[in-house]
């Protein structure tokens, strides 16, 4: 791994939120390649629900931002993103000839206004209709490919920054609605101390302690408080879920919100392995198969096992796998797993 892609994970890593994440990251992604401007973008369907923070910041008149907003669907990335939910790093010229770019409305009323004669753009998974993008712009020259591919190893990482930064504002919309005694917040949530002692649990999550998740004396099961020391140990990034295997039945998934040093954690206990579907993993722009077999990996099963679950050969599963960490830019099973479980994210509660 490269100085600047280290630094950039650190620092990415280090946004406590998702606000500071979102206004952060265009600067961090201009000092690891090179740009006139870059940007943080939610794009919907409907432009009201769309909106973008700037680095350096834009001012435009509100007659061209909302003519941003109607015609940003015309770029073609964007695009290219709502359709296939490919994230990957594209450039414009990817798409577009140049004289084919400057005939687009979004270029003639917008970009050419703003200096926009180059783009490359990236987006974190998120869920659809809206598209997370990162984008980067010039005014003389476009991005290489070698500047693409830095792009590319980067994205799976900061897939993993923002998810965390997502979970950091979750835990502690779930405390606030949790003190102030509102205990239907949309999941079953378990508040333990390091030593796997129950501070607090929702009616839901009640339930589960009477069952798998449950010990003695108020506390955790045993297997299950030795597997959160294990995390912590590890350092293990809330992106990764815990999963628990219970005999006869489904897994548990346990989103693991990290509170400060010392303090509680919180478990948010998700149904059906916290939305790992084929479909998600697509949206990484890897194959079905490829997806259908990072799924099972991310799920904790291995080589033979994985072949027959998929009916196919242990050699050409390998293949599959093999391709999928080259598209995500890692370089084994645990690395892609941590992507895998990051990339679908986790099923906010919601106070009613």
């Amino acid at each position: 791994m490269s100085s600047a892609l280290a630094e950039l994970i650190g620092e990415a890593h280090a946004f406590e939120d998702l606000d500071r994440f979102r206004e952060g990251i265009p600067s961090l992604l201009r000092r690891f390649v090179p740009a006139d401007r870059a940007s943080y973008n939610e794009m919907d369907d409907d432009p009201l629900g769309s909106w973008w923070t700037v680095d350096p910041e834009l001012r435009v008149s509100p007659d061209l931002e909302q003519t941003f907003a109607e015609l940003a669907g015309e770029n073609p990335v964007l695009a290219h993103m709502r359709r296939t939910r490919d994230g990957r790093p594209y450039r414009i010229s990817d798409f577009l000839s140049r004289d084919e770019y400057r005939r687009l409305p979004i270029y003639t009323e917008f970009y050419r206004h703003v200096g926009v004669e180059y783009q490359v753009a990236m987006s974190l998974p998120s869920r659809p209709p809206v598209v997370i993008g990162l984008a980067m712009m010039r005014t003389d020259a476009d991005f290489t490919d070698p500047e693409v591919g830095l792009l590319g190893s980067a994205r799976p990482h900061l897939i993993q920054a923002y998810r965390n930064a997502e979970l950091a504002a979750a835990r502690e919309a779930t405390i606030a609605a949790l003190e102030a005694r509102l205990e239907d917040v949309g999941a079953a949530v378990i508040v333990v101390d390091q030593y796997g002692r129950i501070d607090m649990a929702t009616p839901s999550g009640r339930r589960l302690l009477e069952g798998r998740l449950g010990g003695t004396a108020g506390r955790l099961a045993p297997d299950v408080t030795r597997a959160l020391v294990a995390r912590r140990e590890a350092g293990t990034p809330a992106s990764e879920p815990l999963v628990i295997a219970v005999a006869g039945g489904e897994p548990i998934s346990l989103r693991v919100l990290r509170g400060p040093e010392g303090g509680s954690e919180m478990l948010v206990i998700e149904p059906e392995e916290s939305g790992l579907s084929v479909a998600a993993l697509e949206a990484l722009g890897l194959t079905r198969r490829q997806a259908e077999a990072l799924r099972w990996i991310a799920l904790g099963r291995r080589g033979p096992e994985v072949a027959r679950l998929m009916e196919l050969s242990p050699r050409t599963v390998e293949k599959h796998l093999q391709a999928a960490y080259a598209k995500l830019g890692v370089g084994n099973a645990s690395e892609a797993a941590t992507t895998a479980w990051a990339a679908v994210g986790v099923r906010l509660p919601a106070a009613h």
